[in-house]
């Protein structure tokens, strides 16, 4: 009896495998979520592997039998629907400290933002993904500024995908997850907890109760915030879109800069950007002017 049901359960997986993506399914999928995120998805063989290997998964979650049949699904438009699928065509690569020359920028830069513009500095990290790069910008500030400086750093930590957001709000890892974190931080800010018969590290409140965590779409129309930010850093995010998009986001992130402030995007950005109020100063960092 188990054999048998084994071999159903084979010939039910191999059935998902076998089930084709279209061309002109491919597309309505790309052009969704361009439209709900940004990314742009031509038509390549690299990309059709992407998308069909991601939502093949979402069709074995549903029990659906074709790709239309869940294009009706996300149609409908129900949030849930759209926040697993936008979920699935997200790429969240990231680590503690990636991309570390940014973070000694930020920590060298920081006393002096404190002197120039007071008690409340303001960061948002505009691509959070899983929390490593929050979690890696609030130590950087609290190294930088320190316990008995008079300033307060505020981070707002942002993303479009809320699965990852609400795993960067409990700001708990596993080991692998903490690559890249020196041993003193990582016994400094992060504390040994176990759940559920497994070990995990989890952020002390020292830095998670400087980050406020929000769901954000980079491609509002608008980005209003109430306050100007400080710094801003949003890497990793633009090599997802097109020209026109690119400028648009680099746009809407300069209104929320402070004059004097920082942008700081991937190092793979580096070439994306012209903007009469940015004067570029190192690899992928910019002050405006």
């Amino acid at each position: 009896m188990t054999a048998v049901k084994k071999n159903e359960l084979v010939g039910s997986l191999y059935d998902f495998e076998e089930i084709k993506l279209s061309d002109k399914m491919f597309t309505k999928f790309a052009e969704r979520m361009y439209e709900l995120a940004g990314v742009d998805l031509p038509l390549t063989p690299k990309n059709h592997a992407l998308i069909r290997n991601r939502i093949v998964k979402l069709l074995r979650r549903h029990s659906l039998k074709s790709y239309e049949e869940y294009w009706t699904m996300i149609d409908k438009g129900s949030p849930e629907m759209v926040s697993e699928f936008i979920s699935a065509l997200t790429t969240n690569m990231t680590s503690f400290y990636r991309e570390s020359n940014h973070f000694d920028f930020l920590g060298s830069v920081l006393p002096d933002l404190c002197r120039k513009f007071g008690n409340d500095i303001r960061l948002w990290c505009a691509a959070a993904s899983t929390g490593q790069e929050p979690y890696t910008i609030a130590m950087t500030a609290n190294e930088a500024v320190g316990d008995n400086s008079t300033s307060k750093v505020r981070i707002l930590a942002t993303d479009i995908d809320l699965q990852v957001l609400k795993k960067a709000s409990s700001g708990t890892y596993e080991e692998r997850e903490m690559q890249g974190l020196p041993p003193a931080q990582r016994h400094k800010y992060f504390e040994k907890i176990k759940a559920q018969g497994d070990e995990f590290w989890r952020a002390k409140d020292q830095i998670h109760s400087m980050i406020r965590f929000a769901p954000f779409n980079l491609m509002n129309p608008k980005y209003e915030f109430q306050h100007k930010f400080h710094v801003i850093f949003c890497r990793n995010v633009l090599i997802y879109f097109d020209e026109a998009t690119t400028k648009k986001v680099i746009d809407n992130l300069v209104t929320c800069l402070a004059p004097g402030g920082y942008l700081i995007l991937g190092h793979s950005e580096s070439g994306n950007v012209k903007h009469q109020q940015l004067k570029p100063l190192s690899r992928a960092v910019y002050q405006k002017l």
